[in-house]
């Protein structure tokens, strides 16, 4: 796998998000079980209503270790994964068909144009397809009603990309930073992580477990999502 020059920068980045999305929670759960302790004379409403707060601070909580334990055994278990070969056409018709229902939910079209016989050598297949689900939930959620959406692949010199673009001028009244701060990770058990942007650290961890990169920009008629793997030399 090749390891992005920054991957030490990232995974400092990265660590620092963790420990404030676990801070988060951690620190309510104290605070109002410690109110509850110091005031024996608490209204029974009060206390009704910090415990479901603190029942939900706990399930957020959770919801966040199971999601980034999943993270972290993908990586582990990375090089032990069957590598094999799969048509990007094939996987991003797959994407689309999972993403169906929610693009239908807004009237959202979304067409494939990638080319027969692209390949990324560096990537599992499985994980390639969520991580191409996720980013068209992401560009469904920010696209307009009737809007449209294209998933493309493209052969480079010394890369593969894959593009989500969000075609619909309706987009530019969001910033590239506010969709980046609304960013979903969705995983399979349908665990949703979003709070301030952690949804896109988690997605960028999963692109560069195998092997790639993920940015986001903004451009005249819309956004683009842009996965980067590098070629095999043998393509």
């Amino acid at each position: 796998m090749n390891v992005p020059a920054n991957s030490d920068i990232w995974k400092s980045e990265f660590l620092t998000q963790v420990s404030h999305e676990m801070r988060t929670p951690l620190t309510t759960i104290i605070g109002y079980s410690e109110v509850m302790l110091s005031d024996p004379k608490l209204p029974q409403e009060a206390k009704q209503e910090y415990v479901e707060i603190i029942r939900n601070a706990g399930r957020r909580l959770s919801e966040f270790l199971d999601a980034y334990l999943e993270s972290e055994v993908i990586e582990r278990n990375r090089r032990l994964i069957e590598r094999r070969r799969e048509d990007l056409s094939l996987l991003a018709q797959r994407a689309v068909e999972r993403a169906a229902s929610k693009a239908a939910a807004k009237t959202v079209t979304i067409t494939a144009h990638c080319e027969p016989g692209i390949y990324v050598e560096s990537a599992d297949p499985d994980h390639l397809l969520q991580i191409m689900e996720n980013l068209l939930t992401n560009a469904i959620g920010i696209a307009p009603v009737g809007g449209h959406i294209a998933i493309t692949a493209i052969q480079r010199a010394r890369s593969v990309e894959i593009e989500v673009i969000n075609q619909d001028l309706g987009f530019l009244s969001v910033s590239v930073s506010a969709a980046s701060k609304a960013f979903r990770w969705i995983q399979s058990p349908g665990i949703e992580i979003q709070h301030d942007g952690l949804g896109l650290a988690f997605a960028k961890h999963a692109v560069e477990i195998e092997g790639g990169l993920l940015n986001i920009q903004g451009y005249e008629q819309g956004l683009t999502f842009t996965l980067q793997f590098p070629r095999n030399s043998n393509n």
